[in-house]
């Protein structure tokens, strides 16, 4: 029994190639095992999906929580079920809304200020500049009316980008930009929906070719993918993203799962 213990092999892992192992025996032979792939960043992001402390280490871009709360969980039920109306998708989508906008405060910049109430002096708060606001149209409108409650004094500059349903890229029709997008205040981009990235890859180039500093740009959005996100940290690491929910992924027709479906046909009314 004792002889039979001592010819069995003591491995130490050793020396990593190729998803292969090269463990040393007791002996000194060489022995290959098999080794399973390190797991890449997507598979970390969707299996952290609950966790806010490793998602901001993995997506530093992220501002907020995208873990959704009680309420935010509520509404996303209501939204996502094919069964709601058109009238109730507005209702629900508002309120989703108010919540974003509450994480886009969170990440502008405001000042210290004294003010008199009827009882006394006392120190408050106010934003410290303007804010401007970029609509992805026709989706990112569906967040304008609850956004400009809370930024009444923001001017508005529109950008028109069409997918492409067959090839889901995004195809440039239109851009109107106020007078004063690169006056170094905030940058506000409404777009509700986050799948593979591409349509904010297209717009954050123009916005910082006339001007826009890549630092001031914030984006709202309702629902995003994983690997829309992920895309966003590669190529434009210093802007801040906050939504209501990370969802799971994209499936084959780069749709967000579990998603749901298309938001500005549901927000407008316009279904098949």
């Amino acid at each position: 029994m004792q002889r039979k213990k001592a010819v069995l092999l003591k491995r130490k892992l050793s020396t990593m190639m190729f998803g292969m192992v090269l463990a040393t025996s007791s002996y000194g032979i060489g022995v290959e095992v098999e080794r399973r792939p390190a797991q890449t960043t997507l598979e970390r992001v969707q299996q952290n999906r609950g966790n806010p402390a490793a998602l901001a280490d993995l997506l530093p871009i992220l501002r907020g929580s995208c873990v959704p709360n009680k309420y935010e969980r509520i509404l996303l039920t209501q939204l996502r079920d094919q069964q709601t109306t058109t009238k109730d998708f507005r209702r629900v989508a508002d309120a989703l809304t108010e919540v974003l906008a509450h994480k886009v405060v969170d990440c502008v910049d405001t000042s210290s200020v004294t003010i008199q109430t009827p009882v006394s002096a006392t120190m408050g708060e106010v934003f410290a500049k303007t804010i401007e606001v970029v609509s992805v149209m026709r989706s990112g409108d569906a967040l304008l009316d609850v956004m400009l409650k809370h930024f009444p004094y923001a001017s508005v500059s529109k950008f028109l980008i069409q997918r492409d349903e067959e090839t889901a890229e995004p195809h440039f029709k239109y851009m109107k930009l106020s007078a004063s997008i690169a006056s170094g205040s905030d940058v506000l981009i409404t777009e509700p929906m986050i799948a593979t990235g591409g349509t904010l890859d297209m717009v954050i180039p123009l916005l910082k070719e006339k001007g826009v500093l890549e630092e001031n740009i914030i984006v709202a959005c309702v629902c995003a993918a994983p690997e829309g996100v992920l895309k966003l940290c590669e190529k434009f690491p210093k802007i801040r993203v906050v939504m209501n929910v990370l969802d799971d992924c994209l499936n084959e027709k780069k749709y967000i799962v579990p998603g749901l479906g298309d938001f500005g046909d549901r927000y407008f009314g316009i279904l098949e």
